[in-house]
């Protein structure tokens, strides 16, 4: 075995109770958006207005974003690096403490078949037991790479999947700032201030008559459906853009990069342009 030292590798060292909990958080946070995007799609399938945004809100609010707080708490505390020695691998968590796991001591390693909380690898031993600590890794393949024969798992889709994942839908703080800030405030200005001329004869006739409490009021009221519309569109079309590029993982690793290039284009391209534009008509109409 020659594998020269590298790394370290970023990853979170979950114990079994704990990936049992972050997966749960998870799956509580995909499923309530998933339950509010079927909601919502049904209203526009059916041309009604039975969801009211306020108890949608709540809802997100208490299923998904803070499931979602507490999932990205637990990862800071998993926090760990995985170095890869010509012995062996080491793992290094917060705190100082080793754990080193020798090649002979290795029989293999599978990357977790369902990915929750995210992509991971258990590190089954010559014992029959598996390492007391499964690692999430959203960029699997370097660190399997570098063990050299031992990291064959590279090659397998879910392998693939979470690769191209994590080269191609990276979010920053700006992209962040315009996908779920400007875009909606922008939208709902435009339809706030339309309203604003129809019921009072001009952009700040209800200041004027009311005063900042109603002015700012009102224009909650016209943000909040604007900004759930797009989230829960965006919803929508992520999840179909995750299975296309799940299902392409499984043909070969250039269907997997290129499904993944298209998807993510494709996805930008719905919500800047196709979503606002769908719901101006919806509203406006």
């Amino acid at each position: 075995m020659t594998v020269d030292a590298s790394g370290p590798f970023p990853v979170h060292a979950f114990t079994p109770r704990l990936r049992i909990a972050g997966a749960l958080l998870h799956g509580a946070s995909l499923c309530t958006l998933g339950f509010g995007t079927a909601l919502l799609l049904k209203d526009v399938i059916e041309g009604a207005q039975t969801l009211r945004p306020e108890p949608l809100a709540l809802g997100l609010m208490a299923g998904s974003v803070l499931p979602s707080i507490a999932l990205r708490l637990l990862r800071l505390a998993t926090r760990a690096t995985v170095t890869v020695r010509p012995e062996g691998l080491v793992l290094t968590q917060q705190g100082g403490t080793h754990f080193e796991i020798p090649f002979d001591a290795l029989e293999s390693i599978h990357p977790w078949r369902l990915p929750m909380p995210g992509p991971g690898l258990t590190l089954r031993l010559r014992s029959g037991r598996a390492f007391e600590y499964g690692l999430e890794v959203q960029a699997p393949r370097p660190l399997l790479e570098a063990m050299g024969p031992r990291g064959e798992a590279k090659d397998e889709p879910w392998v693939r999947y979470a690769q191209a994942r994590s080269e191609k839908w990276r979010t920053r703080w700006y992209d962040q700032a315009l996908k779920y800030g400007l875009v909606p405030g922008v939208l709902a200005g435009i339809f706030f201030r339309a309203h604003q001329y129809i019921s009072f004869g001009g952009p700040f006739g209800e200041l004027q008559m009311y005063g900042w409490t109603a002015y700012l009021t009102s224009f909650a009221r016209t943000w909040l459906p604007v900004f759930l519309a797009l989230l829960l569109f965006g919803c929508f079309w992520r999840a179909v853009a995750e299975a296309l590029c799940f299902s392409a993982a499984w043909v070969g690793p250039r269907w997997s990069r290129h499904v993944r290039t298209g998807a993510e284009w494709t996805c930008r391209a719905l919500y800047y342009v196709a979503l606002p534009v769908f719901l101006a008509v919806r509203l406006l109409g």
